[in-house]
C-alpha cells in the first residue's frame, strides 16, 4: 500500500488545469476542512444537490483534526485506500474504499467519493475511481460496492464506465427537504 502524499497519477483538464490524484497527507488539514465545509454550503444552499448522508453542518477544526488523524493511522495500517484530487493545492475531491473489518469480509471493500459541484461532470470521479479500483486490486481485494442517491446519474454513470452494476435498491433511504429518495447500492469483482 502507498504512504501519506504519494501520487497516484497527474492528468490536465479540457480547461488546461491540472489535478493530481493523491493519497492524504498531514498538511492537508485546512484545505479538507474548506472542502468538506464547501459541501455543507452546497448541500444546505441547494434542494437538488445530489450529496448523499452527512455535510448536515459545519465541521469544527478540532473535528477534522480527530477525523484526519483516524484516516491517516487507517491508511498506515491499510484498512483505507484513500486520494483526493487537488487543483493548484487545493482540494476539489476525496475518496476512499475502507476494507470489511472482519476476517469473512476482509475481501470486499467500500467505496465512497465525494466532489466539489463545479468540477463534477469532467472526468475526475471517473479516473478516482478508476485508480481506486486498480489499488484495490493491488491491495487484495476481490469485491467493492459504492452507494449513492438513485437519481444521481453522473455517478452511476461513472460507476458504470468502472465495471460497477446495480446490485440493488433501498427504498426511501435518505430523507431531505420533506421527501424520500431510495438509495442505489452497485458493486463489482475485481
Amino acid at each position: 500500500m502507498f504512504k501519506v502524499g504519494h501520487v497516484y497519477r497527474r492528468f490536465t483538464l479540457a480547461s488546461g488545469k491540472k489535478v493530481t490524484l493523491r493519497v492524504l497527507r498531514w498538511e492537508d488539514l485546512d484545505g479538507l476542512l474548506m472542502f468538506i465545509n464547501s459541501l455543507v454550503n452546497e448541500k444546505q444552499g441547494d434542494k437538488k444537490s445530489t450529496l448523499y448522508t452527512g455535510f448536515d453542518r459545519k465541521v469544527t477544526r478540532e473535528e477534522e483534526v480527530e477525523w484526519l488523524a483516524q484516516t491517516l493511522v487507517a491508511i498506515e495500517g491499510e484498512s483505507v485506500i484513500n486520494m483526493v484530487a487537488d487543483i493548484n493545492g487545493k482540494i476539489i475531491a476525496n475518496g476512499d474504499v475502507t476494507r470489511g473489518r472482519y476476517k469473512d469480509t476482509h475481501h470486499h471493500g467500500h467505496i465512497g467519493l465525494t466532489m466539489i459541484s463545479k468540477y463534477r461532470g469532467q472526468g475526475i470521479g471517473r479516473r478516482m475511481i478508476e485508480t481506486l479500483v486498480r489499488e484495490s486490486r493491488r491491495a487484495g481485494l476481490r469485491t467493492l460496492d459504492a452507494e449513492f442517491l438513485a437519481d444521481n446519474e453522473t455517478a452511476r454513470r461513472a460507476y458504470e464506465r468502472a465495471g460497477f452494476k446495480q446490485a440493488g435498491i433501498i427504498p426511501h433511504k435518505v430523507f431531505r427537504n420533506g421527501r424520500y429518495f431510495d438509495g442505489l447500492i452497485m458493486a463489482r469483482e475485481l
